[in-house]
């Protein structure tokens, strides 16, 4: 009678096994939507690149991390600089960007949107730097110069992001110097 028990246990211990082997199985299924393109790491180490559809990665061993590609995403900046002209002047720049290249994004900068926010920061002083105020008041071409130095940073820093639109939104010169401005202007 003592070998009964341990055949009930190896059997249960088989049942028990082959239902956890099942609830696995079924937790690796997952659905990458037709916006998005997924990322998957094996291990911790890039393996691919995972088009829209249903999919099913081995849990606990793959890691999937989804980004949606055609999400127009934005960032606002607001900057005091001098002009070339040694002028102080506050600019308030939107950036509107789509991720082009998931993995790069997901993989090659820590964080890509404070990547874009520096990059920003950057090409807005080497623009603004480089001209007077009365260029910086007219904005559509510092818009574009802006743009074209940006997306020069963001393919060096291989951040995966493609700008598709640079906005500045307001140059002005900053509150604390605007009346003497005014001033100026008046004169």
């Amino acid at each position: 009678g003592g070998s009964t028990p341990a055949g009930v246990s190896g059997a249960a211990l088989g049942v028990v096994a082959l239902v956890a082997l099942l609830i696995w199985a079924v937790l690796g299924i997952y659905q990458v939507d037709e916006q998005e393109r997924g990322v998957v790491l094996r291990f911790g180490k890039y393996h691919d690149t995972i088009p829209p559809g249903l999919h099913w990665n081995p849990r606990f061993i793959d890691d999937v991390t989804r980004l949606n590609i055609t999400k127009v995403r934005s960032a606002t900046f607001k900057e005091i600089m001098l002009t070339q002209d040694e002028n102080i002047v506050e600019v308030k720049l939107s950036v509107q960007y789509v991720i082009t290249d998931p993995v790069k994004f997901a993989l090659m900068v820590r964080d890509p949107e404070r990547s874009l926010q520096h990059a920003s920061q950057s090409a807005l002083r080497h623009v603004v730097g480089g001209i007077s105020m009365d260029m910086v008041l007219g904005r559509a071409q510092m818009a574009s110069d802006i743009q074209d130095r940006l997306q020069e940073y963001l393919d060096l820093y291989q951040t995966g992001i493609l700008v598709s639109k640079v906005t500045v939104d307001e140059s002005k010169p900053p509150t604390q110097v605007q009346a003497a401005f005014d001033d100026v202007i008046k004169a």
